[in-house]
């Protein structure tokens, strides 16, 4: 199964010279950027506003049915619209980067400003998720929803980190409860889309699916999510259909390339079958699911 992305939202939240009076420099590795800890606000508490949850998306119009909720697709293009000084996104590009050291100054450095913030709390979560420390991490996403009930991206990621050690139910709970909750819900609603996948419930993946593949057309995992789903149904067609519109580049994934192939078998192409199956880079999780197709189309 598809590893389900995490929520991560980055406000522009930087501020003036810090009190602490440190110089510790901060690199990002992506954008090489320089950023010292007095660049950030250390001061007065901010006062939580959803707003600060969002950051811009790009004028070109939307690839990624996320790009305006998960970061992690795309900080390199985050560090530039902010200029390398907000201390939640260079926080988070050090995360990413596993310069885990730098990331929890940056965060200490800036706690007095940020600390009613739920947003500061779940990238403090995220990074040591990210680090492999789950118990701090769930700590500390719980401490998200103690400063904001319901906060959307916390539930989301607790539900990314139960899913990840296969506690599919309580992940399932976690997932449903911030799809419940309005905003910032497409992050949640692709999770659950796979989720669902990963059992068959393709009645309920697929409106998931379908939703936010009319939102952003060319995410080529949303396109894939859809097509799984009626392949799942046994619409064979019109899986093939949307398979078709990812582009060829894309198709040697194991989670395209495998379906697409059976949907080409289940329609008569069985040349074409083979060709795409030989053609898909299998991973490691799909090798008894491709084997098993390599006997039924017979490559």
């Amino acid at each position: 199964m598809k590893f389900l992305p995490l929520l991560i939202l980055l406000g522009a939240c930087a501020g003036g010279e810090s009190k602490s009076g440190k110089s510790d420099t901060s690199i990002d590795p992506a954008a090489g950027v320089v950023v010292k800890n007095q660049d950030f606000n250390r001061g007065k508490p901010l006062v939580y506003s959803p707003q600060q949850d969002y950051y811009p998306s790009p004028k070109e119009g939307a690839k990624s049915a996320l790009e305006n909720e998960s970061a992690a697709r795309d900080l390199n293009r985050i560090q530039k619209l902010t200029g390398g000084k907000d201390p939640l996104v260079v926080m988070m590009t050090n995360c990413y980067a596993k310069n885990f050291e730098q990331a929890f100054k940056v965060a200490e450095s800036v706690y007095d400003s940020h600390q009613n913030l739920p947003t500061y709390w779940n990238q403090v979560a995220t990074c040591y998720l990210l680090q492999g420390n789950e118990r701090k991490a769930l700590l500390f996403y719980n401490k998200a929803l103690e400063v904001t009930p319901q906060y959307v991206p916390a539930l989301n990621n607790i539900g990314v980190m139960y899913e990840k050690n296969g506690q599919d139910q309580k992940a399932l709970v976690a997932l449903q409860r911030a799809l419940k909750n309005g905003k910032f819900t497409k992050t949640p609603r692709f999770n659950l889309g796979h989720l669902f996948l990963s059992y068959n419930l393709a009645d309920e993946a697929l409106p998931l699916f379908r939703g936010l593949a009319d939102e952003a057309p060319a995410d080529v995992d949303v396109r894939a999510g859809l097509a799984n789903s009626l392949a799942q149904l046994n619409r064979w067609q019109d899986a093939w259909d949307e398979f078709s519109r990812i582009p060829e580049k894309d198709r040697r994934r194991s989670d395209v390339g495998l379906t697409m192939a059976l949907s080409a078998h289940r329609l008569g192409k069985e040349a074409l079958a083979r060709d795409i199956l030989q053609a898909t880079d299998v991973s490691d999780a799909d090798q008894s699911y491709a084997a098993n197709l390599r006997r039924l189309i017979g490559e």
